[in-house]
């Protein structure tokens, strides 16, 4: 039986070199990802500017008019329901349980916060550790923009665990900071990623992919798309002469207050 001890050996330069060139393509897919987002957002803007004066007008007011009738719609489900609504606070009230939810974007403000107070790119140490910092924190910025309390929950998790300094300048260190490199990479990667499905799922490009294809096959998409704009909106007024009929059933005060909240 062989009993001999097994030695540990620590990375080699060899190794090291391996792991940059790894961080080295790793960057390459980043600078990719990133002119192909930057690409795409030039298309969609300027398929945007070419759009907008030909449909853009009725768009603007579909729009506009759905967002009424939601509020209107809104506005009458909480009319009809307040009396309900009055008799469940009272109960809670009675038990001592008033609750006071914060607003919706208080998680994301509060981590936002927190994220800024730790990484602020004044606190660096060198350029390269700027250039992180000014990296993560127009993260920040993007996804408390957004309200997206998951990003930003992911990048303080992700920032207090990679925040201490490596120090020395050794074959160790150097393997640290590397590695570190590369987990900032593939981050950025999986957000690149991220932002570019967002994007391709945004209703500006539905339209210039629908447009795209049409005119594949001879389609004029604009002339189709002002046909069926005019057709949505006859129905979206439909819809609202039906909330107003509703509205006429409520008692006057309930009904004046309905139709504030909707009105143009």
């Amino acid at each position: 039986m062989n009993t001999a001890l097994v030695r540990y050996h620590p990375a080699t330069n060899g190794a090291l070199f391996r792991l940059r060139g790894m961080l080295l393509e790793l960057e390459r897919t980043v600078r990719g990802l990133e002119r192909e987002y930057a690409s795409d957002v030039d298309k969609l803007r300027e398929f945007e500017r070419r759009f907008r004066p030909a449909v853009g007008d009725r768009y603007d007011e579909l729009e506009r008019l759905r967002e009424r009738i939601n509020r209107g719609w809104l506005a009458l489900g909480e009319a009809q329901e307040s009396r309900a609504a009055g008799t469940a606070q009272a109960r809670d009230d009675d038990h001592g349980e008033a609750a006071s939810s914060p607003p919706p974007e208080e998680g994301a403000r509060r981590l936002f916060l927190a994220l800024a107070r730790q990484i602020h790119p004044d606190l660096a140490a060198d350029d390269q550790e700027s250039r992180r910092r000014h990296e993560l924190m127009a993260e920040a910025t993007l996804a408390y923009r957004d309200n997206d309390e998951r990003r930003l929950q992911w990048l303080l998790e992700h920032w207090q665990a990679e925040s201490e300094p490596i120090l020395g300048c050794g074959l160790g260190a150097s393997w640290a900071r590397t590695n570190r490199q590369i987990a900032w990479a593939r981050y950025r990667m999986r957000e690149l990623q991220h932002a570019s499905g967002q994007l391709h799922a945004s209703p500006i490009a539905r339209l210039m992919h629908e447009h795209e294809r049409a005119r594949s096959v001879g389609r004029n998409f604009i002339l189709e798309l002002r046909r069926q704009l005019h057709a949505e909106l006859e129905e979206a007024y439909r819809e609202l002469d039906r909330l107003e009929a509703a509205v006429d059933d409520l008692d006057p005060d309930s009904g004046e207050a309905v139709r504030s909240a909707f009105s143009a």
